[in-house]
């Protein structure tokens, strides 16, 4: 050991037992008093030093990604089975209220009969009953008042063809045909489609536009 003094004078120092290097590039052990004949080389003292770091956490981070892998696969086909379900359960219930009436056409069909009756007869107040503000102002065009209504207009005869309701909405196709004016027009006029629209108010249906 480079340097190394031992002595027997109590306030010496004396080096403790241990590897040390012995100045001649390598170590040596020093048993307290004196070098001994074991030797190591300088270089196998630095893995001595490394602390080993724990590989836990990197087994734990491996097994999260393959975790994430695994859920996503899953995914790819347990998205599309939810999917028709729900769609499969929304026809169903589609289906058990047409079944019950709720859908069907039948308050829309009554509220345009009673709209055609009212026309015919020029009930001023059975026509107001079953249709709204803006539906009379497009008959005339114009603010809708009883004593316009008294105006002949040609006979409306219609057949509803096909309806639905959605809610407080309601469609109405009704196939008409206006006699006079198609015997007029030398029977060159025939049938039209017009598509009704229905809505809920006053507690009851009426007719809203046409087109």
């Amino acid at each position: 050991m480079r340097g190394m003094m031992v002595g027997m004078d109590a306030s010496t120092p004396i080096t403790p037992p241990g590897w040390y290097d012995d100045g001649h590039g390598q170590l040596r052990w020093w048993d307290g008093s004196r070098w001994t004949e074991h030797t190591a080389p300088l270089a196998s003292a630095a893995p001595q030093q490394q602390v080993p770091q724990p590989a836990q956490p990197v087994r734990q981070q491996v097994k999260r990604e393959d975790l994430v892998e695994v859920k996503r696969s899953k995914l790819v086909w347990i998205l599309p089975i939810v999917f028709l379900v729900s769609a499969l359960v929304g026809v169903l219930s589609a289906v058990a209220v047409w079944n019950s009436g709720g859908l069907g056409a039948e308050p829309l069909e009554r509220t345009y009969a009673e709209f055609a009756e009212a026309e015919r007869s020029s009930d001023c107040a059975a026509l107001i009953a079953v249709t709204t503000e803006t539906f009379r102002y497009g008959l005339y065009d114009e603010p809708f008042t009883c004593e316009r209504m008294r105006t002949p207009k040609p006979l409306r005869v219609g057949t509803p063809e096909w309806g639905m309701r959605f809610g407080p909405v309601g469609i109405l196709i009704v196939k008409e045909e206006f006699p006079e004016l198609d015997e007029y027009h030398g029977g060159r006029m025939g049938p039209t489609y017009t598509s009704y629209t229905l809505i809920r108010e006053d507690g009851r249906w009426k007719l809203d536009s046409d087109d």
